[in-house]
């Protein structure tokens, strides 16, 4: 008889962010499909439910009510990302339906695994006695260079945002107060932000540990820096990404880029895909300096474009014949990452995008624009050498000034393809891309890493039931 799973039922509270509940789709896939947990349950909003249900099946899914309806029940419904802290905190109206139904989800959930941007679910699990784990959406460097700077305080003793500095513990490694995203830019930081970062990192330094979607071999310097400096366990359980399986039904707009893109790999010419995620902010302005930059490369591309860049209905329809190929709304970025075809990502550095980028072996061209994408840039650039770098003309009070502008995009977008130094950006993340999928498999690293997370946490929990 088959011995049962460590865990009988992990519950997953995942930000209400496409870009979060991702990566733990792809770990209730692992836990199931690798017999580390008999069941799984999902708690999120009404209108994220259906992207939940359609990622994964096999695990339940608890629509948690929400009190308005007119309200935005996701990051891709908010008209701003400026309004991010406050959505953060709106979110909080959710606890008591959550407490609810956490309370009588049958059997008793043995883990929480929760985003750590949800601060109120620590409460919560604290009353019910249940262990939580915390999902970080962001690289062990990241994080690591952000804690550091924290305590340490290192941009304190620079004179301008573009004066390098030491960052504790990392000899090697120089950054700027221009690479890092606010709070973590200011010394002395204060405000709302700043709040909620205290607040995430209280709840998840009160837990059983974070889980990193990331891996030794790309990342191990800083988890073990991590681990050694901060009072609290970092699991390497990634890349998640390659735990996701194939769309159960394909769209007419997956048919179609797969047919261009087949057409292209047919005719011989590489394809630079073109993609800012779901978050991403930009003007009329700095799109045109995109479409001039690509149009002139000479390079043949694929550009994922949301709706919110428009004023009109002009979404360059027609504008780049059939060298360039427009499309609207959430693909599968995967699979377009693993065509053949494609040899490069013009990206804006998102973690989730540098990972799938790393499993697929394609370099990237980092366009960084928020958030902590300003050190994913710099660590695939600088530290593991696999991409380029685009960056906006510093003198914002001339024409073009705070833009990446047309030249640049044209120049860099053909070395990436065609270029010396974007073939040799390409060999390194072909080497990556093997040692991440390596790491997935039995006996690697993150394979190992996450049966020993179970198992730590199930542990516990026997000695606490006194079982």
């Amino acid at each position: 008889m088959a011995a049962s799973p460590p865990l009988r039922h992990v519950a997953m509270l995942p930000f209400m962010a496409k870009g979060h509940a991702m990566p733990l789709l792809h770990l209730a896939r692992l836990l199931l499909g690798r017999r580390l947990a008999s069941a799984v349950t999902f708690f999120t909003t009404p209108r994220n439910a259906p992207f939940i249900r359609a990622g994964l099946t096999g695990a339940a899914v608890i629509e948690l009510p929400f009190p308005s309806e007119d309200a935005p029940q996701c990051t891709e419904e908010l008209p701003s990302s400026t309004h991010l802290v406050d959505f953060v905190s709106a979110m909080t109206v959710l606890g008591p339906a959550f407490a609810d139904a956490l309370a009588a989800v049958e059997p008793r959930p043995d883990l929480l695994i929760h985003d750590g941007f949800i601060v109120w679910a620590k409460d919560i699990a604290d009353e019910l006695g249940m262990p939580r784990i915390v999902t970080l959406g962001i690289g062990s460097f990241s994080s690591y260079v952000c804690g550091a700077v924290m305590t340490h305080k290192p941009q304190a003793l620079v004179s301008s945002p573009t004066e390098p500095f030491p960052v504790h513990g990392l000899p090697d490694l120089r950054i700027t107060i221009a690479d890092l995203g606010p709070p973590f830019d200011d010394p002395e930081p204060a405000g709302p932000h700043w709040d909620f970062v205290c607040e995430s990192c209280s709840s998840m330094y009160s837990s059983r540990g974070i889980i990193a979607n990331s891996f030794s071999e790309l990342e191990s310097v800083y988890i073990d820096m991590w681990n050694r400096e901060f009072d609290i366990k970092m699991w390497s359980i990634g890349p998640l990404c390659l735990a996701a399986s194939e769309p159960a039904v394909q769209t007419k707009d997956d048919r179609d880029i797969s047919d261009w893109l087949d057409s292209r790999l047919a005719m011989n010419r590489p394809v630079l895909y073109v993609a800012f995620g779901s978050q991403a902010e930009l003007s009329r302005a700095q799109l045109e300096e995109i479409a001039v930059g690509l149009d002139h490369s000479g390079v043949d591309f694929l550009w994922v474009v949301r709706s919110k860049w428009f004023d009109t209905k002009d979404r360059f329809n027609n504008r780049f014949g059939n060298r360039g190929k427009v499309v609207e709304g959430f693909i599968n970025q995967l699979g377009v990452l693993g065509h053949k075809s494609i040899k490069g990502f013009f990206t804006h550095c998102g973690w989730n995008s540098v990972l799938e980028s790393i499993a697929m072996g394609v370099p990237i061209l980092a366009f960084p624009m928020a958030a902590e994408q300003k050190l994913n840039a710099k660590f695939v650039v600088d530290v593991i050498r696999m991409g380029l770098r685009v960056w906006p003309k510093e003198d914002a009070d001339k024409e073009g000034g705070g833009l990446v502008v047309s030249g640049d995009v044209q120049v860099l977008a053909r070395e990436l393809i065609f270029g010396e130094e974007g073939r040799r950006a390409a060999a390194r993340a072909s080497e990556l891309s093997v040692s991440s999928r390596k790491t997935m498999e039995v006996g690697g690293s993150s394979f190992e890493n996450l049966a020993k997370m179970v198992q730590e946490v199930s542990e516990s929990e026997t000695h606490a039931n006194g079982e």
